[in-house]
């Protein structure tokens, strides 16, 4: 869980009472760190899904060689029995999208297609996601985070600047 603090004094909207400078400071610092610290949990995120990424081409590897030599091409090659292991990877969004679709998932696939055109023939495919999958996708990673957030109280003010 990423522990938040409680930031009343850091937005006009929040404030109760009046607020001096060191206040909103404080609250200020408080709200950064916070943002530091939800970075850093998505961060952890796609770099999990680079280290698994593609990993049903290695635990499958004879199946998949099986299917890759017989040089079938685009849907052909999807119907191949591999492919459909291949598709419980969560970033093949256009083949298969997982309900709880994330930006994670966006990124490792906008991440796949230019890592794989550059690598492979020196060009990149025109990237296209449905606009639906990317507004779920940021609903859904609104959701992941306000889900792994849990909110503190900061210790009271110390008014003598300590």
């Amino acid at each position: 869980m990423i522990k938040v603090k409680r930031t009343i004094n850091a937005d006009t909207r929040t404030a109760e009472a009046e607020v001096t400078k060191e206040m909103l400071l404080r609250d200020t610092k408080s709200h950064i760190e916070d943002v530091k610290n939800g970075c850093n949990f998505f961060a952890d995120m796609l770099i999990e899904a680079g280290k698994n990424h593609d990993h049903t081409k290695i635990d499958y590897i004879d199946e998949f060689y099986d299917n890759f030599k017989t040089r079938q091409q685009g849907d052909n090659f999807k119907k191949l029995g591999w492919w459909q292991k291949h598709l419980t990877e969560r970033h093949h969004l256009n083949d298969k999208c997982p309900d709880d679709v994330n930006l994670i998932d966006v990124l490792e696939m906008i991440t796949d297609c230019v890592m794989a055109g550059k690598a492979r023939s020196g060009e990149v495919y025109e990237i296209v996601i449905n606009p639906d999958i990317i507004t779920k996708a940021i609903t859904n990673t609104q959701k992941l985070l306000e889900d792994n957030i849990e909110v503190v109280e900061q210790k009271p003010f110390d008014w003598s600047g300590n």
